[in-house]
């Protein structure tokens, strides 16, 4: 195969390990724990790529916000709702390495991404939407995961995620439950230029085979450079780095243009690994690319998937639910939706890329604190407190005021 030539999933594929770094599989002395967190995160990216991926079409999301979102959760959860997030996270470690193998790993992608030039923002927040939480959850997530805590609904929410993904993912939720107790937010921004730019002249209309009988009209980047190309019996794999050197998408391209479904069967985290080792111990080579230009935007409800992956006392509404580490008993607090969205840009220039979680914690209907709404006509009063003299005293009826 003398050219690159690129189908949409499996660039999707390589993208979306590379922006959720959730392929970063070398392991570094000294740093045990992360070392394990990575090979679990990695394990758990293939897993819901394959649940997300049964479907037809163009895939993208970020394993590594949605990983980042649920250890928070998972840091409330007890008992049987634990084990089964644990297992279906792939998280290795216990609590409370974990977090603070998060906190690490959080650090040093943004370091990495900083000293190369690039740009790596990793967020994490806590609304309070009608709940509250316990102390010491709330101090889990501020040290560990640099958590925002805050109360609002569902302006506040997707408010926060506009700017932390710079405006790229404007809202994540469309609605929250009248029971809703809080929401946890994760949010992954990625700006990277690549090593060697691709030239805008080089830029091209040529045929896009979407299958071995349909093909339709993109836009090939094109260029001739040295890089790491590994030669499989039947896929290629190709490393394109960013400024640095310190981060790279991997595309995998199988050699059949119908050849994606045969290459994703024998996708697991032990295969993907395998092959990223065999590319880095690769040597350069002059290698003619074509890459297509290309911008996408995805959303999942991952309920689903999780459920399908194992994960089902978390979301059961009838007690087993249990997130006893959030302050609330057994049974009264529980996961109601797992909202996720992505964007991806792939030019010239480089890569942008975004992605979003929120896990929203609902309670059971019996409310177990008072509520005070006042969304209807109200008398108020304004005394002084040691005296109890009446200074104001009023009625709302409108709360647009007074009209004439």
């Amino acid at each position: 195969m003398n050219r690159i030539r690129l189908t949409a999933s499996a660039i999707i594929l390589a993208a979306a390990a590379a922006v959720s770094i959730a392929s970063a599989t070398a392991d570094r002395p000294g740093d045990a724990t992360v070392n394990t967190l990575v090979r679990g995160n990695s394990a758990f990216a293939v897993l819901l790529y394959r649940e997300l991926g049964a479907s037809e079409g163009n895939l993208f999301f970020s394993p590594y916000s949605v990983s980042s979102a649920l250890a928070m959760a998972y840091a409330g959860a007890r008992e049987n709702t634990a084990k089964e997030m644990k297992e279906t996270l792939r998280f290795q470690l216990d609590e409370p390495q974990l977090h603070s193998a998060f906190k690490q790993l959080n650090q040093e992608l943004a370091a990495n991404a900083h000293k190369a030039g690039q740009k790596v923002n990793i967020a994490n927040g806590l609304c309070l939407t009608g709940g509250d939480v316990s102390k010491e959850f709330k101090a889990v997530l501020k040290e560990n995961y640099d958590a925002e805590l805050f109360a609002g609904g569902l302006d506040r929410i997707n408010g926060w995620v506009e700017r932390k993904t710079e405006g790229k993912i404007d809202k994540i939720l469309d609605t929250i439950d009248p029971n809703s107790a809080c929401v946890l937010l994760n949010a992954v921004y990625f700006k990277g230029a690549w090593e060697h730019r691709f030239k805008d002249d080089q830029t091209h209309e040529a045929p896009f085979r979407l299958s071995s009988k349909e093909e339709v009209e993109a836009r090939l980047m094109y260029q001739k450079r040295s890089c790491q190309l590994l030669t499989k019996e039947d896929f290629q794999a190709i490393s394109m780095p960013y400024k640095g050197g310190r981060m790279s998408m991997i595309l995998l391209l199988p050699e059949d243009v119908d050849g994606l479904a045969e290459l994703e069967k024998q996708l697991t985290a032990e295969t993907l690994t395998q092959w990223m080792a065999e590319l880095d111990k690769t040597p350069a080579q002059e290698t003619e690319l074509f890459l297509p230009k290309f911008k996408m935007e995805t959303g999942y409800d991952l309920v689903p998937p999780f459920r399908a992956l194992g994960m089902r006392d978390a979301f059961d509404t009838g007690g087993k639910a249990d997130f006893r580490g959030m302050g609330w008993p057994k049974g009264e607090l529980w996961i109601s939706q797992i909202q996720h969205k992505a964007f991806v840009e792939v030019n010239e220039e480089g890569t942008e890329a975004a992605a979003a979680t929120a896990v929203e914690m609902q309670l059971t209907s019996a409310r177990y604190y008072p509520v005070f709404r006042a969304d209807h006509p109200f008398i108020f009063v304004i005394r002084d407190n040691a005296s109890g003299g009446i200074l104001f005293m009023g009625r709302v009826a409108d709360p647009r005021g007074n009209r004439k």
